[in-house]
């Protein structure tokens, strides 16, 4: 028990713009009467054995906590992948396979993998200094480099830290800010040198965002769609606010009062389309995806291994300490380029890669488990201790019912 409390109280590191404050309360849930959307199945590959349990294992957590809703994926090589569902996106209206979700600092493994294609199609290298790609902002060192700005070692002070930063985001929840904006409104100074420490930063992801645009003449949305979306076949991805949902989207609900109690005094969950902040810094964490969409992802990157060459992948898998306080870093062991080693202790020593995210309204988790070949993809419309549980208790699952891969 102790070991999966310290996981569900651990997502909160890795979100795209979690503040200092805990996820919401369950109390104030909205009322969520569990559904059941049965697993999709084929002729050409059995059903997963376990599926009854994975589902029993989403209605059971969801259930007792009165979250709101939660979408699974898990895709075990020889078998039909496995959808379920638990919970709705908003009072009335069930949870479907196809929602997307809000993938938050999830989607930081797809804006790496973009840099790294570049970086093989030489547009770019890994060692360029900031200042060769983009104008001075204040308080961000100049001299850092795209590798230390995937691997949170730039230094780059995180945004969302900033004092008075969710006052004004929710203040007028329908401002799209600029980059220019946010980087010259609510930027400290540098937590330090680059290269010296490891600090997360959304910031970072911000700027590998424009440096994106600028070496390809395009927009992240475009060249996320072309190289991996359409090909992958994920439809439901989508990358706000320069695209619009390609289907349907669940709602997301959060607490304002808990981060801008100046702007939501009262207890109770918002929804997030009243909010739709994640916009704001879509490279650092908005876009959307199903879980069946992060665990397509996470299969083809770590599993198939179809989307980087060989060193481009050892580059993102070269991991460095992540060296802040053990109350706060319970959930990554290390971190690579835009990648999370999760901590395998509080997974009774599973090893899992890939990222986790949230954004206030929504949590994801795009993991793939090396010694099983297994790849998970799960998202929730809210931030809540069931999530951390129902992910424990899948990869327990999993490491129950799956032989290691040989």
């Amino acid at each position: 028990m102790r070991r999966t409390l310290a996981f569900v109280m651990s997502l909160c590191l890795l979100v795209s713009g979690c503040g200092d404050t805990a996820g919401s309360s369950t109390s104030s849930r909205v009322p969520s009467s569990v559904t059941t959307t049965a697993p999709t199945t084929s002729t050409s590959q059995p059903v997963l054995p376990f599926g009854e349990e994975l589902q029993g294992a989403l209605d059971g957590v969801l259930g007792a906590d009165e979250a709101t809703g939660m979408s699974l994926a898990v895709m075990v090589p020889g078998y039909e992948p496995w959808l379920g569902v638990a919970g709705v996106s908003e009072p009335g209206v069930p949870v479907t396979t196809r929602m997307a979700f809000g993938a938050g600092s999830a989607g930081k493994n797809f804006t790496a993998a973009l840099v790294l294609q570049l970086a093989e199609e030489g547009k770019l290298s890994l060692d360029d200094q900031l200042q060769e790609w983009l104008p001075d902002y204040p308080n961000i060192d100049n001299t850092a480099t795209i590798r230390q700005l995937l691997n949170h070692t730039s230094g780059a002070f995180t945004l969302t830290h900033y004092p008075g930063f969710w006052s004004a985001v929710f203040g007028d929840g329908t401002r799209v800010w600029t980059d220019e904006e946010l980087l010259t409104t609510f930027q400290a100074e540098p937590y330090s040198t680059p290269g010296t420490e490891w600090h997360y930063s959304n910031t970072g992801y911000m700027l590998l965002g424009q440096i994106i645009e600028e070496a390809t003449g395009s927009t992240v949305s475009t060249e996320l769609r072309d190289r991996f979306f359409e090909p992958l076949g994920l439809t439901t991805a989508f990358y706000p606010p320069e695209e619009t949902a390609r289907g349907e989207l669940a709602e997301g609900w959060a607490d304002i009062g808990l981060y801008a109690p100046d702007v939501d005094p009262g207890p109770g969950l918002e929804p997030f389309s009243q909010f739709p902040w994640t916009e704001t810094m879509p490279a650092a964490g908005g876009m959307f995806a199903s879980a069946e969409d992060l665990a397509t992802w996470a299969q083809a990157m770590f599993h198939d291994k179809t989307v980087l060459t060989p060193e481009s992948l050892d580059q993102m898998l070269d991991w460095v300490d992540v060296d802040i306080p053990a109350e706060e870093a319970q959930l990554v062991a290390d971190y690579g380029l835009g990648a999370i080693r999760f901590n395998p202790e509080l997974l009774d020593g599973t090893l899992v890669i890939g990222h986790s995210g949230g954004s206030l309204f929504y949590s994801a988790v795009s993991g793939y488990l090396p010694e099983y070949g297994v790849a998970v993809g799960a998202v929730q419309n809210s931030e809540s201790d069931a999530f951390g549980l129902i992910m424990s208790q899948v990869i327990g699952l999993i490491t129950a019912h799956v032989a290691p891969a040989p």
